[in-house]
């Protein structure tokens, strides 16, 4: 495990690294600062796993579970003249993107004595969280709003998480999981823990590996997780030389959640707000800034897609052989607007995620095909 500190994002303070700590005292985030000086990325790989513990130098934490997570397969694709990679993240233990860093965080709260994690979720992470409690042997609250779909609300509990619905938004489930923090159980949740950054920059580390270098990435934003953990792997693998430059990060947020996108300087009339692209409704996630900072510095953009794109592109992916749930469907709509736009160059290479599976949610599925 290489050196690191746990550094404040707004006052830049650094943090005791032997405690769990998720939000400093001035209200800002925490990122994890590896020393990366002098070192060679090949050398710190262990060439002898193909998964997340293939990169266990790179992550702050001792001891990592023995169970096959990460190296998520690639497919390529011909599409409107571009090399789009389909990174299929839906494929993981867990059936989403989210495992990455639910992985990195329980085995970290492990390593510090915790005996249970609490997470607000809208089910995915929810997910990620109980299967790796479960694996760690630590006791999982996932708070989740009542209107989460039900197929996942059920993996939950066949997960043996103890699962508390609550009536509102995203904003309120986040705000009840917080206020359960107690001795011994502590908050994990993605939209703040600067662990699971840490899981889901191995995915930049991962398609490096299996692609080389990419000009695009394409990205759905509710937390901003995603999206932050390919901006930091890439920007560790152009610290460490072996990459000349950043992808370009093209942000993806549905109607009625796109406040990002909008100051990124997305404009699009929406007739509704977004019903289907749940995973992402999340209208003031606290990296906002971060975010913000990232895409720009890639010069990259925002893009805002509405339920009626979602529809025609959960149609597509299914007929390229990606059973996908919808939120992953908006970054295949926001591809082909970029694409149209201008923005994404023929010739060019993409790499594009896709997020979660759609066997969690077969029958909300068939519902958005019927209508």
């Amino acid at each position: 495990m290489l050196p690191f500190k746990v550094v404040c994002c707004n006052c830049g303070k650094e943090a005791r690294r032997d405690e769990w700590r998720w939000q400093d005292d001035c209200g800002g985030t925490f990122d994890i600062i590896l020393d990366l000086q002098g070192r060679k990325f090949t050398e710190l790989i262990d060439a002898k796993e193909e998964n997340i513990r293939r990169y266990a130098q790179f992550l702050p934490v001792e001891c990592l579970l023995s169970v096959h997570q990460g190296w998520t397969p690639i497919v390529k694709k011909k599409i409107s003249g571009v090399e789009v990679n389909f990174k299929l993240e839906y494929l993981s233990l867990g059936g989403s993107f989210k495992d990455r860093g639910a992985y990195v965080s329980a085995a970290r709260a492990k390593e510090l004595g915790m005996g249970g994690i609490i997470v607000d979720s809208s089910g995915n992470a929810g997910i990620s969280f109980s299967l790796m409690g479960l694996l760690s042997g630590m006791s999982v609250d996932v708070f989740v709003p009542k209107y989460a779909p039900e197929g996942k609300k059920n993996l939950l509990k066949l997960l043996q998480a103890n699962v508390h619905e609550v009536n509102g938004d995203r904003m309120d489930v986040n705000r009840e999981a917080i206020k359960a923090e107690r001795e011994g159980s502590v908050y994990v949740g993605h939209w703040w823990n600067p662990y699971f950054i840490e899981g889901e920059k191995t995915m930049a580390y991962e398609a490096y590996e299996q692609i080389g270098s990419v000009d695009y990435i394409v990205a759905p934003l509710g937390s901003g997780t995603l999206l932050l953990g390919l901006y930091k792997g890439y920007e560790e693998l152009v610290e460490l030389g072996v990459l000349n430059e950043m992808p370009r990060i093209i942000a993806v947020q549905a109607c009625g959640y796109s406040g990002i996108c909008q100051e990124l300087g997305a404009r699009k009339e929406c007739v509704a707000k977004s019903k289907l692209a749940d995973g992402i409704a999340i209208t003031d996630p606290p990296r906002r800034e971060q975010i913000v900072k990232a895409v720009k510095r890639t010069e990259g953009c925002g893009v805002i897609v509405e339920d009626e794109d979602v529809k025609e592109s959960l149609v597509e992916l299914r007929k390229l052989g990606f059973i996908v749930e919808p939120t992953s469907a908006t970054a295949y709509a926001a591809l082909e607007q970029s694409v149209k736009a201008g923005f994404i160059k023929p010739g060019s290479k993409v790499l594009l995620p896709l997020t979660g599976s759609g066997l969690k949610l077969v029958d909300e599925l068939v519902q958005i095909g019927a209508n």
